[in-house]
C-alpha cells in the first residue's frame, strides 16, 4: 500500500500522511494544538476532563501516523514523557522527518508487544488507535491485552482508544463491554450522524477506574469544535446491549465498513 507525506494547501506547516488513498494522519508542525480530525478532538476532551492541571503526563501511545496527539500533549502538557509505538517502519521515518527533535520517544515495535513490556503502575495514559491500512488493528482490545493496559497504568490513569465502526457498532459494542470488564468507569464519544447511522465514522472509548466528570466531559463535547454525544451509564447499557466480552482476538467482530478520515 502507498505510503506519502504531503504538504496542505491552506496551512504552511501543515502535512498530510496518506496511507493508499486515505488521508490517515495530519499534523501541523508549528501549531500542534490544532487537531484537524474531528475523533483527535473528542480524545482532547476527554483527556483534558481527567487531566484538568498542567502537569506533565507519562503516556504511551499505541499507533503513530505523523504523532498528532503526542505533539499535542507536549504542547498542554510540558514536560510530558512519552513513548509511541509505531509498527510501520516507512511511517515513522516520515513523522520524524517532519521534527527531528520531537518531544517524545518513537518506537518502531508492535503496539501489543510495547503495553506488555511496560512496567506496572508506570503510565497516566494510554491512547490506542492502531490501524494497518484502513483495518482495525484487534490485537490490543481483547481481554488479555486490555489487562495489561490496565496494569501498566497507575491507579487512577486514563484509557483511550478509537474505533472506525458503523451501525450496528458491533466491534465498537464489544470493546466497551470488554473494557467495562477491566475498568470501573467506561464513557464513550460520538458525533450524532455517526451514531444515528447516518454515516460511518470514529467513536472514541475512554475508561478508567476514577469517574470521568460527566458534566465537565458534557460541557467540552457540547462546547467545542466537533459536538459530540457522550453516552454514559444506563445509556451505555442500552448502547452495549447483548454485546459480550473478547475473551480473545478471534471474538472480536469486524468494524463496519468506514468512508470517513481515520487515524492520528
Amino acid at each position: 500500500m502507498r505510503v506519502e507525506l504531503l504538504r496542505d494547501t491552506e496551512r504552511p506547516a501543515g502535512w498530510w500522511l496518506m496511507v493508499g488513498e486515505s488521508e490517515q494522519s495530519f499534523v501541523d508542525i508549528d501549531d500542534p494544538m490544532h487537531l484537524e480530525f474531528e475523533y483527535v478532538q473528542m480524545m482532547s476532551y476527554v483527556i483534558e476532563t481527567a487531566f484538568r492541571e498542567d502537569g506533565p503526563l507519562a503516556a504511551l501511545h499505541l499507533g503513530g501516523g505523523l504523532c498528532t496527539v503526542p505533539r499535542w500533549i507536549a504542547e498542554r502538557y510540558p514536560g510530558s514523557p512519552q513513548r509511541v509505538a509505531e509498527a510501520s517502519e516507512e511511517i515513522a521515518g516520515l513523522a520524524r522527518s517532519l521534527d527531528p527533535q520531537a518531544k517524545f520517544d518513537l518506537i518502531e515495535t508492535d503496539a501489543l508487544a510495547e503495553v506488555e513490556r511496560t512496567a506496572a503502575a508506570s503510565l497516566d495514559l494510554i491512547v490506542s488507535d492502531v490501524y494497518l491500512g484502513p483495518e482495525t488493528v484487534t490485537s490490543v482490545y481483547p481481554l488479555p491485552a486490555l489487562r495489561a493496559a490496565r496494569a501498566a497504568l497507575q491507579e487512577e490513569g486514563l484509557y483511550v482508544c478509537n474505533i472506525s465502526d458503523a451501525r450496528p457498532f458491533a466491534l465498537a459494542k464489544t470493546v466497551v463491554a470488554t473494557l467495562r470488564t477491566v475498568f470501573a468507569d467506561v464513557v464513550v464519544l460520538v458525533e450524532p450522524a455517526v451514531l444515528r447511522g447516518r454515516r460511518s465514522g470514529n467513536l472514541v472509548l475512554a475508561a478508567s477506574d476514577l469517574a470521568l466528570d460527566r458534566a465537565d466531559l458534557a460541557r467540552q463535547a457540547a462546547g467545542g469544535l466537533v459536538r459530540a454525544r457522550v453516552i454514559t451509564d444506563g445509556e451505555l447499557d442500552d448502547f452495549v446491549g447483548s454485546a459480550t466480552v473478547a475473551q480473545d482476538q478471534a471474538q472480536l467482530p469486524a468494524s463496519g465498513e468506514s468512508n470517513v478520515r481515520w487515524l492520528v
